[in-house]
């Protein structure tokens, strides 16, 4: 996708409204349980393992969270059946290839709310094909949609970023930090957010921690797992919030989920830790 295409995106020009959406009865506050989730559903030829029978396996596991935000979603079976259990109203899977990639972006929103309008984009860089971590393969992205809680609104995001630690990799990946940063500040503007990813970004990276500072500042983002002082903060899964309009959020509790997701073996069902927020929110005046 061309970046011109991306600056109408951001205006509003490919925005979808939900005509007919059932409205819901007016609530002034709530909580919101958040999973944040890349379930490793690379060909089995690369991750050498049934990457069918995991999805089939942790499909039954994803019923337990109002929101959840998948990354590396990638094959039309296995898609069907990771969400084949569950009662989400909103399923939102970004499957649109590009031209001269191989996959789409691996990513899909689960939501107990409607859809009020949504948007998806591809990055306009990435690096490598056969070198690095190989991310042109995929149609990498963002996804974002805006729901109803019954009467406010919340946009909820979902990405990717691109992976490898290489020159061109940081570089690919801070472009596509300021492409999410532009729908953030136009789109989302003034708006309450919740934001599921694999960020590929740690704490701990000299490379990295600058873009989570300036998502931090100018996304006007709260990492779940900062906000209640966890314990592992140099995860490159997270769940970001922020406050917006007349919605506070503030986290409440923040887990890694991995003991809930492993396979009968007690190993582990994806190579990414299922990360969980629990997000209360408020009307203010």
């Amino acid at each position: 996708m061309r970046s011109a295409w991306l600056v109408m995106l951001l205006m509003g020009c490919e925005a979808k409204h939900t005509d007919g959406a059932e409205s819901i009865e007016m609530v002034s506050e709530g909580e919101l349980t958040v999973l944040s989730y890349n379930v490793h559903g690379l060909p089995e030829a690369i991750t050498g393992d049934d990457t069918s029978g995991r999805m089939l396996d942790i499909a039954p596991r994803l019923a337990a969270w109002d929101i959840l935000g998948l990354q590396e979603d990638w094959d039309p079976s296995n898609h069907s059946n990771l969400i084949a259990q569950v009662d989400h109203e909103t399923r939102l899977w970004f499957d649109e290839v590009l031209d001269d990639r191989f996959y789409g972006s691996g990513l899909s929103i689960l939501a107990r709310y409607p859809v009020v309008e949504q948007m998806q984009v591809h990055y306009s860089t990435c690096s490598g094909l056969t070198d690095g971590a190989s991310d042109c393969l995929a149609s990498k992205g963002f996804q974002v949609l805006r729901i109803d809680l019954g009467g406010p609104t919340v946009d909820v995001y979902n990405t990717h970023f691109e992976a490898g630690g290489g020159t061109e990799d940081n570089a690919a990946r801070a472009v596509q930090v300021s492409e999410v940063l532009s729908a953030l500040q136009e789109w989302s503007a003034g708006e309450a957010v919740v934001f599921t990813g694999d960020f590929n970004l740690r704490w701990s990276d000299p490379e990295d921690a600058p873009l989570l500072e300036q998502l931090a500042d100018e996304g006007g983002l709260v990492d779940s797992c900062e906000a209640v002082d966890c314990e592992e903060t140099d995860h490159i899964d997270r769940v970001f919030y922020r406050s917006g309009g007349n919605v506070e959020i503030d986290a409440i509790s923040w887990s890694n989920r991995s003991g809930e997701f492993l396979d009968s073996n007690g190993i582990d069902l994806s190579d990414h830790p299922p990360i969980s927020a629990t997000l209360a929110w408020q009307l203010v005046e």
